[in-house]
């Protein structure tokens, strides 16, 4: 399994690959395309915006977090026990905290720890990766594991029961998406990094796959966008990833 972080915050791009095959172990499945159906799963939590730091998975995590899914509603509060704030290394003191960007960037220094990733945050900021984040979750409590998926269809299948976070590279062309919300995938326009975005969206109908990113509402519709099915096929194949944490439950506040 290959995953991809980025050090996203507009202008200041980086990306690592990390490469860990037991991923593999714990491949999402697919479901039969008659099972497949429009999804858009509500998100409780504001869109938020990462600014300079390079916390873009750490966004992704908390979107998913306040995120809607199957037999889940998204939290708007999160209680972080007197064991998971041990486990999270002295990041989160027990305590009620809301899933906003201050409990990003806490997520993303807590990833930077656990993840393969030279550096941690802070105080250097060196981005970390959609299994750092899995870890993180898991470390604090909120998930109990998390799964893969390998192919578009398998990404698909996971949306039917709620969303996931992808890691893909970013193009110069995909800073600014269309009017309707397209983001511009120019393969020519060449590699800017990459990023870490939720995507909590599809429409069957369409084939469109619409994201939350992590740069204000000022961004695209809202601070929402969508690819097309060729669009994000040819993303995932460029060393993109696909994770999919499975939450415990009673972690709300």
């Amino acid at each position: 399994m290959t995953h991809i972080d980025l050090l996203p915050a507009r202008g200041r791009f980086g990306r690592h690959v990390e490469h860990d095959p037991r991923s593999l172990e714990y491949a999402h499945g697919v479901l039969p395309e008659t099972a497949i159906r429009s999804v858009a799963w509500t998100r409780r939590t504001p869109v938020l915006d990462q600014g300079q730091l390079g916390s873009c998975c750490g966004n992704a995590g908390t979107g998913l977090l306040g995120t809607d899914s199957a037999g889940r509603s998204g939290l708007t509060s999160v209680e972080i026990s007197v064991a998971a704030a041990r486990a999270s290394r002295g990041i989160f003191a027990p305590g009620v905290y809301a899933p906003d960007e201050d409990f990003a960037v806490r997520l993303y220094s807590l990833a930077t720890i656990l993840d393969s990733v030279p550096g941690h945050y802070p105080p250097t900021d060196t981005g970390s990766s959609g299994l750092g984040v899995a870890k993180a979750l898991k470390a604090l409590g909120l998930a109990h594991g998390y799964s893969h998926a390998f192919s578009l269809p398998a990404l698909t299948s996971a949306l039917q029961s709620g969303p996931v976070m992808i890691g893909i590279p970013w193009l110069n062309s995909m800073f600014d998406p269309d009017g309707d919300g397209r983001v511009v995938v120019d393969h020519a326009s060449g590699v800017a990094g990459g990023h870490e975005i939720e995507l909590n969206q599809y429409d069957a109908s369409t084939g469109d796959y619409w994201i939350t990113n992590s740069w204000g509402t000022s961004w695209g519709v809202d601070g929402r966008a969508y690819f097309t099915t060729p669009d994000l096929r040819w993303l995932l194949s460029q060393q993109g990833d696909v994770t999919i944490p499975a939450w415990t439950t009673a972690k709300a506040a």
